[in-house]
């Protein structure tokens, strides 16, 4: 794809977006079956659902768009899942397992906190108002996750130090 403008551009960017959310979701579903702590599975069971919903979202602009969705690959993203593939490898306690995997998910998040709030931005500056709100909507989902994701650390990484 040759980008010749900011629209180009915004259509790159949402299929970077694309990519990074399926990457995720298959990650997500790893961790959700070896993680232990109620509270972190449930986190992660939840996003997971939400990623759905997120994907679908990100269809539904291709749509408007006229585009199709995975026309790329999503660099960025395939490192963050080959560090979370790598940590779910290594001979860890669980608690110790469970912290490094808040790390990895966090790290992603962010990761698609950056990726959704420049989506936004372009939507925005050019005109695609329906686009803003459903990228805005899952930006916050986002921040959202990465919120419960920190306070779920807070008790898990005192339990990985004295295991």
């Amino acid at each position: 794809m040759q980008m010749q403008d900011l629209q180009d551009l915004y259509i790159h960017k949402l299929q970077d977006i694309y990519s990074a959310e399926q990457q995720a979701l298959r990650v997500m579903q790893q961790t959700s079956e070896v993680v232990q702590t109620p509270d972190l599975k449930e986190s992660i069971v939840t996003h997971i659902q939400q990623t759905q919903g997120q994907i679908q979202r990100l269809e539904q602009i291709f749509q408007k768009l006229g585009e199709q969705p995975g026309q790329e690959q999503c660099e960025g993203m395939r490192g963050l899942v080959q560090e979370a593939q790598k940590l779910l490898q290594e001979n860890a306690s669980p608690e110790v397992l469970e912290a490094g995997i808040i790390a990895c998910q966090q790290a992603i998040e962010h990761y698609e906190i950056a990726g959704y709030g420049t989506a936004r931005t372009y939507a925005q500056l050019l005109g695609d108002q329906e686009a803003v709100q459903l990228l805005e909507q899952t930006l916050q989902e986002e921040k959202q996750t990465d919120e419960l994701l920190t306070q779920a650390a807070q008790q898990i990484n005192v339990q990985a130090l004295n295991a």
